[in-house]
This record gives structure tokens, sequence and C-alpha cells, in this order.
């Protein structure tokens, strides 16, 4: 009897698709197909070419991003020079970025089931396991950020909140009253944004369109005027301490910027399946990503050099200078559009990226909600103020960690560019076991090998990174300036290599455009432009 209620339970309540979806046929496992995984259909394509655009102009404003120019200027570069080299990280970051995204338009489709093209059904797995780990961390680093600009908000309001209680902790939990208050306040908040569709998550970006530059705005005007100009920090020449060199420092700074947005190299197509039209979407990207971005650094460099003459310090977190506002309106106002704009930032970069990949590894019962949800159910249990304040080499691993995302973005684009020469997926076929995209035993062994040897050269420049007292040469130090470029290009040429060394097939039978479409119309009459601009409902087409 009990067993029987487990089993009515498990099959009411837990499995999402106990029958065969819409990828897969009578009998066979709904292992690689659901609702949420299967391409986008044309009635939920709603995101416009100014959505996408808009993106950024949302996406880039965090307080992260802010800091990008603080480690730079402690190498002792002058925050211009390190403005230019953030402007090159985010043009090269913008190229993969763009491309992801309009594979993601063009096919309707997210990382998990791109990635199976180059991996294997089985070996997407690895793709999807190197960016989950990550998101799920981040997102409790991310939330921890909010908290603080929730605390400048209630202290807007009760300014004796700064010492609410502020013993009562003992020194061992790494963290105050206030500040577990305010964490656990901004979680709470951001829980209901978690429910919000891809679809209808475009009217929030559309809402920070439209407030974050005013803020932004707002935030530089104030910066200038009670400076009275750019601040003395901007006059500091370039000090680079020996034995490095300028080049050293400059590279450092570029794949800093590049860190900030690697992820979305591989995350961008799982929000753009849902672009109406790829071409115009990619070429909003294209404006969007490296100048809204390197505006956001700006401000940061400019808030951080006020700081100096206001404050008497270069304070780089911008939430540390809104603490010490005395005008309490402009105070809450700012924590209020922090706080805001880091809801966003978490959930398009964190929490929708670590729900697609469980949604691709665990079909049957995890969907797009369910990987949110479960994403601030762990931001929350990894006690994230602990690896702030405790586990600085674990911050420099999460930092370094374009060292695995470049590889895997080399091998996407290598799959994509070279070895299919932008023709295109097989869509059915990446929802198909034993098809075009099983390779041997479900894994494509040319990219596990590829991702290996595009990591295994900067292993000793990250470890050096992790720990500084760890003796590498000064040639491994400066092939690690530019991690995430080395490792996209060493992993993308091994790849094309040894497909060329050991070719596979790319095509199906016929030609991967040649589909029919189960309503009746002809196979010619739908081609990839059909895909790309008006979006085929994939549920109903077959080979």
């Amino acid at each position: 009897m009990a067993m029987n209620r487990l089993r009515t339970f498990h099959d009411d309540k837990l499995v999402l698709f106990p029958e065969p979806g819409s990828f897969t046929s009578e009998g066979e496992s709904t292992r690689w197909s659901n609702k949420d995984l299967d391409p986008v259909k044309r009635d939920r394509k709603k995101w416009e070419w100014y959505h996408v655009g808009g993106f950024w102009i949302a996406e880039g404003f965090n307080v992260a991003q802010m800091q990008t120019l603080s480690a730079s200027v402690a190498l002792g570069l002058n925050p211009g020079t390190a403005l230019v080299a953030c402007l090159v990280g985010n043009l090269m970051v913008t190229v993969p970025v763009c491309i992801m995204g309009y594979v993601g338009a063009r096919f309707s489709i997210n990382f998990p089931v791109i990635a199976r093209a180059s991996f294997g059904m089985w070996g997407a797995y690895i793709a999807m396991v190197i960016r989950a780990v990550v998101c799920v961390i981040w997102y409790g680093v991310q939330c921890s950020l909010g908290g603080n600009a929730v605390r400048c908000m209630v202290e807007a309001i009760w300014p004796s909140f700064k010492t609410w209680h502020l013993n009562s902790l003992p020194a061992s939990s790494s963290i105050t009253a206030p500040d577990l208050l305010t964490f656990a306040l901004f979680w709470i908040i951001s829980f209901p944004f978690l429910f919000l569709s891809i679809p209808a998550l475009r009217w929030l970006f559309l809402i920070k369109m439209v407030l974050v530059p005013l803020f932004w705005v707002s935030l530089f005007t104030w910066a200038l005027t009670a400076a009275h100009g750019w601040g003395p920090l901007f006059d500091i020449p370039n000090r680079i301490a020996e034995p490095w060199t300028l080049g050293y420092a400059f590279c450092t700074t570029i794949v800093a910027s590049i860190s900030g947005n690697a992820t979305f190299a591989i995350n961008m197509a799982d929000i753009t399946r849902y672009a109406r039209n790829a071409r115009s979407a990619t070429i909003a990207q294209a404006f969007g990503l490296p100048i809204m971005i390197t505006l956001t650094e700006l401000l940061g460099a400019v808030v951080a050099a006020s700081a100096q003459v206001i404050y008497g310090q270069v304070l780089w977190n911008p939430l540390t200078v809104v603490e010490l506002f005395e005008n309490r309106a402009g105070k809450f106002f700012a924590g209020f559009m922090f706080a805001f704009a880091n809801i966003g930032t978490n959930v398009a970069g964190n929490s929708i990226p670590f729900a697609n990949d469980v949604t691709g590894m665990f079909p049957r019962y995890m969907n797009i909600r369910r990987g949110q949800i479960l994403c601030a159910i762990l931001g929350f249990a990894i006690t994230p103020w602990q690896i702030q304040a405790k586990a600085q080499r674990f911050l420099a691993f999460l930092n370094g960690y374009s060292v695995f995302l470049g590889p895997l973005v080399g091998i996407l684009l290598a799959d994509y560019l070279l070895v299919r020469k932008c023709k295109g997926y097989n869509v059915y076929m990446l929802f198909k076991p034993h098809g075009l995209y099983w390779y041997t035993k479900g894994v494509n062994w040319r990219a596990p090998v590829a991702l290996m040897c595009g990591c295994a050269p900067l292993l000793p420049g990250l470890a050096h990174a992790i720990n500084p007292a760890l003796k590498v040469s000064r040639g491994i130090l400066e092939f690690y300036t530019l991690s995430w470029l080395d490792g996209l290009v060493i992993a993308g040429l091994v790849y094309y290599l040894l497909y060329l060394a050991f070719p596979f097939e790319t095509q199906s039978d016929e030609e991967d455009r040649a589909i029919e479409v189960i309503d009746g119309a002809s196979a010619d009459s739908v081609s990839n432009d059909d895909v790309e601009n008006k979006g085929v409902d994939w549920s109903q087409v077959k080979l």
C-alpha cells in the first residue's frame, strides 16, 4: 500500500511528462525532451530587437560590473587606460555572444540543446555541469550584494538600523544581524520574479531600460558635481610594479572585463530563442553590449574618483559610497535602484541558465520554474556571506572560471562556424537518441578532448591566482593574462583538427534544412529563413 502511494505521488506530483513529449515517439524515453526544453513555438517568440538590445542596458548595470576597474587600478593602471582595456574586452566578448545568441534565435533552442550537437547527447552533460555549478554560487553572491542595497534603503528610513543587534551574532558567523536580515529580505523579494516566464520577463527589462539610464545620469551628475570634476584618481599615471609591464596589466584588465560577461557567450541562447527575428536581435546586441557595459564601468570609476575627494578614500564598491550618503531620500532611491537592478541581473544571469541546465539534465522532472526555485534555495543554503568573508581563494577561483568557459565557447563556435559551416543543425535530431548527434555511445569524444586541451595550459596560472604563494614561471602568468581568449582559440582549433582527422557525419540522409511539416506544408516551403524570421512550430515538424 505504501509503495503504491509513493508511486502515485511520483507520477502525479514529480513527473512532468509521463507520456512521450513532442520530440519523442511512442515508447521512447522522455529523457531528451520536455515543453521547456523543446524549441520555442512561434506564439511564444515575443522578444523584439529593442528587448534584446535593451537587455544589455538592464543587465550591464550592476554592482559587480562597476567594480571591474578596481583590480586594474590596484595593479597600477591609470583609470583611463583601464577603461580602454575594458572596452577592448567588451568588444571581444561581443562576438561570441552575438553568434551564440543568433544560433539560439535562429533555431529556437537553448544552450543545453546546442551543446548536444558538439558534445553528443550524453556528452552535453559535461557542458551543462560546467555552467550550472558556478551559476548557483553566483546567485548567492549576487543576493549578498542585493542585500547590501536593501540595507541602504532600510538605513535611509531608520538610521538606527545601522547598529540594530549589531553584536548579537558570533564572529564565526561572518555576518551581522542587519546584514543577515537584509540578505533574507532581498532573497524573499527576488523570489516572485522567478515565476515570470521568459517572454514575460521582457517587461521587467523594459522597466529597467527606462529607469537605469535615468539613474546612471543622476549618479554620474552627482559624482562630478560633488567632486567638482573628475577627481585626482583620473590624473594618476600608470605605475606598474616590477617585474610586470604595462602590457601585462592591460591584458589582465581585458580578461577581467571579459569575465564579467563570459557566461553570456553561452547563456544568451537561453534568452534569444524567444526573439522574433534573429538578425535584428543580433544587431541590437552588437551595439548594446559593448556600449552599455563600458558606460557602466566608466560610472564605477567616476564614483570611485569622487569618493576619493568627498570621503578621502577610493571606494570601488558603489554601495559603500551610498551608505555614506547624508541625504536620506537620495540614499533610499540609490539603494532601491541597485536592488532592483540586481534582481534582473541575478535572474537573467544566474537562475535562468541554471534552470535551463537542470532541465536539460533531468527533463522528466525539471522545468524552468522548478530549476529557478532550486537555484534560489541552493543560493541561500551555501551561505554566500561565508564564501565572501572566508573563502578568498574560492572567490579567486570563481573570478578565474573563464578558464573553463573560454574553451567551452570555442568548441561551440568551431562546431557551428567551421565544422557545419553555418548551415545549422538538424533540430529534430537534437532530441533523438541514437541519431545524428549520438556519436559514440552518446558522446562526441572530440569535444571533451578539445576541452581538456584548452583548459590544461591555463590551470597553472589559475592555481597561482588562487594561491599567489605558488611559484610559476613568468611566461605562464603572461599566457594566463588572456586566459579566456587563449582557451577559446586552443579548444576550437583542437576540435576542428580532430574533426578533420576523424570526420563525422554532419547531416542526415536528407539535408538538414529539408523538413516535412505535419500540417500539410511541403519540405520545400519551410527554409532556414522561415525558422529565423517567423519561427516554425517545431512541435509539428518531423524529418
